[in-house]
This record gives C-alpha cells, sequence and structure tokens, in this order.
C-alpha cells in the first residue's frame, strides 16, 4: 500500500485549491469587465463619473450665498470657510457638544455632522442672526448681564437654539429649559448662567421685564 503522507496532503489540498478557484473564476468576473473580455473594447460599457463638485445655494440669516464646494463638504465649512460667518465654531467634530449648532427651518442641527448640500435653500440662522450687527438681541444683552458665558465657546450653538426655542415657547418651565439645551456641552460650567439667561429672556418677550 502507498504510503500518504502530510506533504502529500497539502499538496493535494492546494492543487484541488487551484482547481476550483481556476473554475469559480468566471462567475466573480464584473459584468463590465465579462463585457470588454467578450468584445475587446474597454468603451463598450463606460464607468460612470463621480460627482466631487457642485453648486448650491445657502440662506444664511435672510441672506443668499451661492457657493461652489464637495459634495463631502460639510455645513460648517461653508457657513465659516467658505462664507466666512466664523460665529459658528467648531469643537468636537463628531456631533456630540454642540458647539457647531445652527438652526435650520427651526430645526437646531449640528452643522459639523451635516453635508452641505442637504441645507441648501432652506433657512438657516446662526448667531450672526441675532440683532442687527449693531444692536444686541436682548437674549444676548441678558446674556451678558446674567455671566452666561466664560470662554464663550459654546454660546452661539446655545443661543440660537434658546432664540429659536422661545419664539415657539415664550413661557417655558425650567425643565423644558434644560431638555432643549440638553445637546450642548459647556466647558466651563455656566450652566446656571444660561438657564438664567432664557427664563429672564422669555419674562422680557412676555412683557413682564425690561433690560
Amino acid at each position: 500500500m502507498a504510503k500518504f503522507t502530510r506533504r502529500d496532503f497539502i499538496k493535494a489540498s492546494v492543487a484541488t485549491g487551484i482547481v476550483a478557484g481556476a473554475v469559480a473564476a468566471p462567475a466573480l468576473v464584473s459584468p463590465f469587465r465579462r463585457s470588454v473580455l467578450a468584445t475587446g473594447n474597454a468603451s463598450a460599457a463606460p464607468l460612470p463619473q463621480a460627482i466631487t463638485a457642485m453648486s448650491s445655494t445657502f440662506n444664511l440669516n435672510g441672506t443668499p450665498h451661492t457657493v461652489e464646494h464637495e459634495v463631502r463638504t460639510t455645513l460648517w465649512e461653508v457657513i465659516s470657510e467658505k462664507i466666512g460667518l466664523t460665529g459658528t465654531v467648531r469643537s468636537c467634530n463628531r456631533a456630540t457638544c454642540g458647539v457647531c449648532t445652527v438652526v435650520i427651518d427651526g430645526t437646531p442641527l449640528y452643522s459639523c455632522h451635516m453635508l452641505a448640500f442637504e441645507a441648501a435653500e432652506k433657512p438657516i440662522l446662526t448667531v450672526e442672526g441675532l440683532g442687527d450687527g449693531n444692536t444686541l438681541d436682548p437674549i444676548q444683552e441678558i446674556g451678558i448681564r446674567n455671566m452666561a458665558a466664560d470662554c464663550g465657546y459654546c454660546t452661539a450653538g446655545w443661543l440660537t437654539v434658546a432664540k429659536t426655542f422661545l419664539e415657539k415657547n415664550p413661557n417655558p418651565t425650567e425643565d423644558e429649559i434644560k431638555d432643549v439645551l440638553a445637546g450642548h456641552l459647556c466647558r466651563c460650567a455656566a450652566y446656571a448662567g444660561i438657564i438664567k439667561t432664557v427664563k429672564d429672556t422669555a419674562s422680557y418677550m412676555r412683557g413682564e421685564a425690561t433690560l
């Protein structure tokens, strides 16, 4: 009886794999590749070209801006780097801190994790849209009085959200204020001043307080 060694077994396994691969290979060839092999003409089925650049119009604080940008460009990059409204800042760049929040068509969204083209043609509110450029919005004045900012890095995000929130609910409870601002982290821990600012601004909007 012929002796079958471990080396013979390995050789047989390798040979079987090569044959099986050769038989199965045609099934793994893409339809495009098969058409090229059959016709010998690579132009028979041209590959689609990827879209890498586009033009979009962004309605920032009531002013339209038409911008050339890549498809992968985030909304924050368009706002800050292409249009030049630097009030909206970026911190974590992973949609967790709330610093880059803007309000799009009434909804607060993290601009660092939103593709720019998704916000095209929609009304976008940034901190530059508060006040008129020369006069502060009441929530900004009240925020200064209440020491609602230390380093100020998170301020632009929560200001725009709080302003939008109070326009819909001018008489909120403290729990409602905490809930709407829950996505904003303040590394200086100025939360007490922030909440008091929103409450005092609500009182001013109801005509129960003055600046």
